[in-house]
């Protein structure tokens, strides 16, 4: 490779690193057979944020933006460099090696990075043949929502070796019932509110911004509902973390249908809230979950 490192390490887009972490820590957290021990769980979580947010998600950025093509500032990568060389294949190499290390955790761990890497691979890659999957409608959404709910937190669960049961299979289906309703956000501010489905191929302006962000809040407060209807938290520490969630997760219901009032007013600032909400309710359930396993 003729281009500097950094250049390449710059498209894994390291902003993206903590938060893609943190959705699957969410599902390690929901395991009782997790390592007690802190040498272990430090080593668990090491090779976790190397398999998910480095090569997973990082090499799933790096391919995006071989593919795009991107120039300008994009989502959490505000200056990229010049674009370096084979950066796809340096992406499907970071991919690879997430498969071949979450391998040593199991054939669960293994099965769901390689679905990870199959979906995200056909969402961004240009081809003559097919349209990929972040140019469809509805489909883009189903695989951002996927990755971000379901897949990262299985892949945190199946890290532990614990079996998947069908406790863990819904709470990973109310999460992404929750980031299919806040993931098109991220494409209102790069709409103009002129835009149609031919101007621009994706979920939102399928619906519209206004229909995308009522249809988003409603999401909020399905995900809300279906998590409680999976157990309530018993004990003070729990019941603060849990509340803490869900306030959190209703205001982010409320915040969307406000929004959806004036769409294209503060889009950038309007979503930067509207995730950092859903993200702290995340991490407060994360905490919840963690607690009530111990």
């Amino acid at each position: 490779m003729s281009s500097p490192i950094s250049h390449y390490v710059a498209y894994l887009r390291p902003l993206t690193f903590v938060p893609t972490f943190f959705l699957a820590l969410t599902g390690y957290a929901l395991s009782p057979a997790r390592p007690r021990a802190a040498a272990h769980i430090a080593v668990d979580l090491a090779l976790l944020f190397a398999v998910q947010s480095v090569l997973l998600w990082g090499g799933a950025n790096a391919f995006n933006s071989s593919q795009d093509r991107d120039s300008g500032p994009v989502n959490l990568l505000p200056s990229p460099p010049p674009m370096p060389e084979h950066l796809a294949a340096f992406g499907l190499f970071a991919n690879g090696a997430a498969i071949v290390l979450a391998a040593t955790r199991g054939l669960w761990a293994a099965l769901i990075v390689t679905a990870g890497v199959a979906a995200s691979t056909f969402y961004s890659w240009q081809s003559g043949h097919w349209r990929r999957g972040k140019e469809i409608g509805v489909v883009d959404n189903l695989i951002n929502a996927a990755g971000s709910g379901a897949g990262s937190i299985l892949l945190g669960y199946a890290f532990t070796n614990a079996p998947l049961g069908w406790h863990v299979v819904l709470i990973a289906a109310a999460f992404t019932v929750a980031t299919f309703g806040g993931a098109p956000t991220s494409q209102i501010f790069q709409l103009r509110p002129q835009d149609r489905y031919v101007d621009a191929r994706n979920y939102t302006s399928l619906l519209g911004a206004k229909t995308t962000l009522r249809l988003g809040a409603l999401l909020f407060g399905a995900h809300v509902a279906l998590v409680a209807a999976l157990g309530l938290p018993a004990g003070a520490v729990e019941v603060a973390l849990w509340l803490g969630w869900a306030a959190l997760a209703l205001a982010a219901s409320a915040h969307s249908w406000l929004w959806s009032k004036s769409p294209f007013v503060e889009p950038y600032q309007k979503m930067t809230r509207q995730f950092a909400m859903i993200m702290t309710s995340q991490t407060l359930w994360t905490g919840y979950a963690w607690y009530a396993t111990s």
